[in-house]
């Protein structure tokens, strides 16, 4: 029986819910307020012990299911009202403390709140989390945590971070539920079998990590006290790097181990890294593919944050810092220091420009003259990991370990979006970024190694250092953005590819374009069989005239549509297939049973082609495929690829020959590849 027939014979079952569909689709303002006094109320002190609130959020999804409701706007209002609800809570236990045992109706139920603070003792910080989802202490723990004064930051994020999988984990199976009473049930018992399937396998992956880790760790404890029970009584440099590393009497010794580690790892991947840049592995092919993606995404507000993340790791701004800081180290006589300061970004810049100048690979763009019109590796990424990355370990040496968490997050976080500045604005391949990162950690590491093991007792003025570096970092990438945003923002403007004319595209030309499609892993996949040049007005009425159409496309109904074996091609939506990192921009099928399909994938290039008598039209690329559904198990349906591509282009060419289409026929290798016009 096929699903239109199941929703058929239900359809007067579900002329009520009908109604109100029809209603929320007219007034959704209601259903969204409705959702976000739920969700507020909900974590409310007290009142959320007896509002349904994950009901009415569920009941939501399911109005999203049957497309009665915006997820977007529902996800974000159920967002905002769990926050909100949370917070408000907090800050009653935050502002009245032991006052509010005294209030009613807390004070005729006193095991809410021993319950809560039981909960908030054994878990921490965590409990915030945790307790969004335990019905019995879900509205007490956020008063808890204001009464025991943790910090507003740290339960702010936590309260946005619980607020947004609370919402989803009800959202998305409300709306998967509701999608499926559009099938009439027909997955329902599929989709809790996939459902368990997962849950089984995450909890057994779960339990074996778990083990493995147990195991591990006592492998390793009694491992490392053998080597130190060897160590201690021996003289000689093994011993005493033995010693250095795994003595846990020693407070120094896991430090030096995480340096160790990341200068192994750092050379180990900037050496790897650079052997395929100069080999040109399938890393760089990657490259093009992460450009193309990211120039792709590319939109104006993303561009100004971007180009300001770009010029805070300039040239100007790092001076600026690294001579701010060299005059407190200087004045407060750490000669030690201030010597390891200047070697760290003295030797990291030398040793870029060397690189630069061997290698001379060109940028993606060009933006740049002199040895700047190089690309590996990435000045912007080695500069500003060294320069925050060993200021931070200066910073966090000796401090609490919370402290120390603190430092490194945020140097790490202002070193990634200086170095995905980089990548977006199409200013660096993603080898060059990451060998700069590579060799930066790797500088960083044995500095840090060094610096431990000789400079042990100097006392450095972490305070004065930290507040130089964020008001020099502050002021001085304020003067670089004010004064230099103009001339960035033409710098990096995006750029369309200029269209490139294809010489005698019909007698050799052709074969200067890709042969195969290139995933997004670089790996090579199926031929691209069809060359096709046309405006896309012209190519898809020849395709619908010929017998093509357009695929169904991907809705949550057809997604669940899927878990049903006897779904026909028909109606299944065409798997997402990328090239250099583009997914297509047009596609077709053919239908030639209910279990087989061929399909038609086009990308645009950019390259043109023309006569002498014809003006010059855009050049599409492509492939055509043969999909086949198979149904294992008998619970899901999967579309494979047929290895066999000559076929498929043959129906093609046959379907398009009394178009009007002129067509040549080419073979590459062992494919056929048609040229269309």
């Amino acid at each position: 029986m096929r699903v239109g027939d199941h929703d058929r014979r239900h359809a007067s079952h579900l002329s009520p819910v009908q109604a109100l569909i029809d209603f929320l689709v007219q007034h959704p303002a209601v259903a969204l307020a409705v959702v976000f006094a739920a969700a507020m109320l909900e974590s409310v002190a007290v009142i959320g012990t007896v509002v349904p609130g994950s009901s009415v959020v569920f009941a939501a999804g399911v109005l999203i299911g049957l497309q009665a409701l915006d997820p977007w706007w529902a996800a974000a209002v159920a967002v905002i009202g769990a926050t909100l609800g949370d917070g408000f809570s907090y800050w009653l236990g935050h502002r009245y403390h032991d006052r509010l045992s005294t209030w009613w109706p807390v004070s005729a139920h006193p095991e809410w709140f021993a319950r809560g603070q039981a909960f908030f003792a054994k878990h921490g910080g965590k409990s915030v989390f945790l307790g969004r989802f335990l019905g019995p202490v879900r509205a007490i723990v956020p008063v808890v945590a204001g009464m025991s004064d943790m910090p507003v930051l740290r339960f702010t994020a936590v309260n946005v971070l619980s607020a947004i999988a609370w919402s989803a984990a009800h959202l998305l199976p409300g709306a998967l539920f509701g999608a499926s009473l559009q099938l009439a049930g027909a997955v329902s018992s599929r989709l809790l079998i996939l459902l368990a399937g997962v849950v089984a396998v995450v909890w057994l992956c779960i339990a074996l990590l778990r083990l493995t880790h147990r195991g591990a760790g006592a492998l390793v404890s009694r491992q490392r006290d053998r080597l130190v029970a060897w160590a201690r009584p021996r003289a000689g440099v093994l011993p005493r790097v033995i010693l250095s590393l795994l003595d846990p009497a020693r407070p120094e010794s896991l430090g030096l181990l995480i340096a160790a580690v990341m200068l192994l790892g750092g050379a180990w991947m900037f050496v790897g890294i650079l052997e395929d840049v100069v080999s040109s592995d399938p890393l760089v092919q990657f490259d093009h593919v992460v450009f193309t993606a990211l120039q792709k995404l590319r939109t104006g507000p993303v561009d100004a944050v971007m180009i300001a993340a770009t010029e805070l790791g300039s040239g100007r701004v790092a001076v600026a810092v690294i001579a701010a800081l060299s005059v407190v180290l200087a004045w407060k006589r750490c000669w030690r220091t201030l010597a390891y300061w200047l070697t760290a970004v003295g030797f990291a810049q030398a040793l870029v420009w060397m690189l630069k100048m061997t290698l001379e690979r060109a940028r993606p763009i060009a933006m740049y003259d002199g040895a700047d019109r190089f690309s590996f590796p990435s000045g912007h990424a080695a500069s500003s990991i060294v320069l925050y990355g060993f200021l931070a370990f200066l910073l966090a040496h000796g401090q609490r370990p919370r402290l120390r968490w603190a430092i490194t997050l945020v140097a790490a976080g202002l070193v990634g979006l200086i170095a995905f500045s980089r990548l977006y604005l199409g200013a660096h391949w993603l080898s060059d970024v990451l060998a700069s990162l590579s060799l930066g950690t790797a500088w960083v590491a044995l500095l840090s190694i060094a610096y431990l093991q000789h400079v042990p007792t100097e006392r450095l003025p972490a305070r004065v250092l930290s507040f130089t570096a964020a008001g020099v970092l502050i002021l001085a990438g304020t003067v670089v953005v004010v004064t230099q945003h103009a001339a960035d923002a033409a710098r990096y403007a995006p750029r369309q590819a200029a269209a490139e004319f294809l010489i005698d595209w019909r007698g050799d030309g052709w074969q200067g374009l890709s042969a195969r499609r290139t995933e997004v892993d670089g790996d090579h996949e199926e031929p691209l069989s069809v060359q096709w040049a046309g405006t896309q007005g012209q190519i898809v009425p020849v395709l619908e005239a010929a017998g093509w159409h357009r695929p169904p496309p991907w809705t949550l109904r057809t997604t669940l549509l899927w878990l049903l074996p006897s779904t026909a091609a028909g109606e299944l939506p065409v798997l997402a297939k990328f090239h250099q990192g583009e997914s297509p921009t047009m596609s077709f099928e053919r239908v030639l049973d209910p279990s087989l399909r061929l399909v038609i994938r086009l990308w645009p290039t950019s390259h043109q082609v023309g006569t002498a008598n014809d003006p010059p039209v855009a050049l599409w690329i492509g492939m055509v495929t043969r999909e086949r559904l198979e149904h294992p198990a008998g619970l899901v349906t999967l579309a494979m690829t047929d290895q066999d591509f000559d076929m498929p282009t043959a129906r093609l060419a046959q379907s398009l020959q009394t178009q009007g289409v002129l067509l040549t026929i080419k073979r590459r290798d062992t494919t056929t590849v048609l040229l269309a016009r």
